[in-house]
């Protein structure tokens, strides 16, 4: 131990500095507390993966549109078509009055999904004013009540819907008017509950007939309540696909020969 301390001592005075620096530095690393490490960034919430989506395109009314193919959980959705798309003169009318009428129709009848287009002129509250003055709960309302055969005693027509949100957006230059609601409907083969109660999101979009007149063209998407978590970003994909296509050569307005059937 003697001669190192010797040499230690016999070095420059600059050397010896040096040296005892660099000890005093390990030491109080050594003594120093910790860094805490700072915390990694939280990871983005991944968006739930949309199921697989088909594409329905009419020439014949100019509109196409994307539905579901399974439910998010995974769950084959056979929607079938029920009412092959068809021109407005020969499609089935939803009341008496024949002013709403389903021009194609999907339908999963174990699941009780449906998928249904229909087509008709504004009634009410709509008619006479012109689309932008309408209001996206005007023409929700408006809609479901000519979908509905509900009426109270005076003979007026009312809704059994109840709308929970809606709003208007521009699509391509045009209004779309989209709303969410609720009903309540009839026990299906998944329930035998007597109160149950349907879920859909529905997207409007105005349309003039040869004569200039509006026509309403309606998307709606509809399922049983429990079912509504998934498929909910379903029926909102094919929501926002709803288009109204550039009339083609195949195309047959809804007042174009309203005395064909066929």
């Amino acid at each position: 131990m003697q001669q190192p301390l010797q040499q230690l001592q016999q070095q420059a005075p600059g050397s010896r500095r040096a040296v005892l620096g660099l000890g005093a530095a390990l030491l109080a690393a050594q003594i120093a507390p910790a860094r805490a490490e700072e915390p990694a960034p939280a990871p983005l919430p991944q968006q739930p993966a949309l199921p697989p989506m088909k594409v329905l395109r009419d020439d014949t009314l100019a509109y196409e549109f994307e539905y579901p193919a399974e439910t998010a959980a995974g769950k084959p959705l056979p929607l079938l078509l029920s009412r092959k798309p068809e021109r407005y003169s020969s499609a089935a009318p939803l009341t008496a009055d024949a002013r709403q009428r389903i021009v194609c129709e999907l339908a999963d009848l174990i699941d009780a999904v449906t998928v249904s287009v229909t087509v008709g002129p504004p009634s009410g509250i709509l008619k006479g004013r012109t689309p932008d003055q309408w209001t996206a709960r005007q023409v929700a309302e408006q809609v479901l009540i000519d979908r509905s055969t509900a009426r109270i005693t005076t003979g007026q027509r009312v809704s059994l819907n109840s709308v929970e949100e809606a709003s208007r957006q521009e699509r391509d230059g045009l209004p779309y008017f989209v709303f969410e609601h609720v009903s309540q409907g009839s026990p299906t083969l998944r329930t035998a509950t007597l109160e149950t109660y349907r879920h859909a999101l529905a997207v409007t979009a105005v349309r003039p007939g040869l004569d200039g007149s509006p026509y309403l063209y309606t998307l709606n998407m509809s399922c049983p309540q429990e079912l509504w978590g998934d498929l909910e970003a379903a029926f909102q994909r094919g929501v926002d696909s709803f288009r109204l296509l550039p009339p083609s050569s195949k195309y047959v307005a809804p007042d174009q020969d309203p005395w064909r059937f066929f």
